[in-house]
């Protein structure tokens, strides 16, 4: 069996610093349809918008319109639904996982009373590949499908099943656990969030290093052997993702519908 294929890391005109610490960028707060690089603000999602496609929970970057941009930019005609929506039950924390850029990635992770705001890309079939590459599916993503999870839309209505990306390396523990991410709102919480600067902060000191953060990502984003290496430390201690709720699957989901939807 081969090896799965090196992770596709976007290319972005952004400065290496400033795209790893302001992951995982800024969101709309409401629905919108992603199309030909411009995101559209909707009141609502149509059924239309949804049929024929897959639901993929987007809990960091992917719920971005710069990322998407980016993971899309030469795939003209790419058109995605974007749902904003609350995910019971589980917590979107730091993983311990340096991305190809260079940030510390996000991951989901079993958290009994967190309540997370979050959203589902609703993708064509014909994008799956191209946001698997993007996750590094093999590598360092698993593709797994949630079920009776009873996740909420923020405009009404509950969408039976939902697919997601959990981190392979599990989520990064901060000596007395996870950290979620501040720039995703849940509710349930009983640690204090962090942003990606201060996630950044705590792996310097960790690694036992003397030198600025910048400094530090700046390293990471240019030398991927170095940033491997730095990864593999984080390894000892890591929280690895369990539920009965979600199962890793292997090939491209079928196209589902608004039929999902109650």
């Amino acid at each position: 069996m081969s090896a799965p294929p090196a992770p596709y890391v976007p290319p972005s005109t952004l400065d290496p610093v400033v795209r790893a610490l302001t992951y995982p960028y800024p969101a709309p707060a409401h629905d919108y349809l992603f199309r030909d690089g411009h995101a559209e603000p909707v009141a609502a999602l149509a059924p239309r918008d949804r049929a024929g496609r897959v639901p993929v929970l987007a809990i960091g970057s992917n719920r971005a319109p710069e990322q998407l941009q980016r993971k899309f930019a030469d795939m003209p005609g790419t058109e995605i639904a974007v749902e904003r929506v609350r995910l019971p039950g589980f917590d979107v924390v730091h993983s311990a996982h340096l991305s190809g850029y260079a940030a510390l990635a996000a991951t989901l992770l079993q958290s009994p009373g967190v309540v997370a705001e979050v959203s589902i890309t609703w993708l064509p079939p014909g994008l799956m590949d191209r946001m698997h590459a993007t996750e590094g599916i093999g590598t360092h993503y698993d593709f797994v499908a949630f079920e009776g999870v009873g996740i909420e839309a923020l405009t009404g209505g509950r969408v039976a099943g939902a697919h997601g990306y959990v981190c392979r390396m599990g989520a990064l523990d901060f000596g007395d656990g996870p950290r979620g991410l501040s720039a995703i709102s849940a509710t349930g919480r009983t640690r204090p969030a962090l942003d990606q600067r201060a996630a950044q902060a705590h792996l310097v000191a960790r690694l036992g290093l003397s030198m600025p953060v910048e400094a530090f990502v700046r390293e990471n984003a240019a030398d991927a052997a170095l940033r491997a290496a730095r990864e593999a430390r984080l390894a000892p201690g890591a929280i690895h993702f369990a539920s009965p709720l979600a199962r890793v699957v292997e090939d491209l989901p079928a196209p589902l519908s608004d039929a999902l939807r109650s």
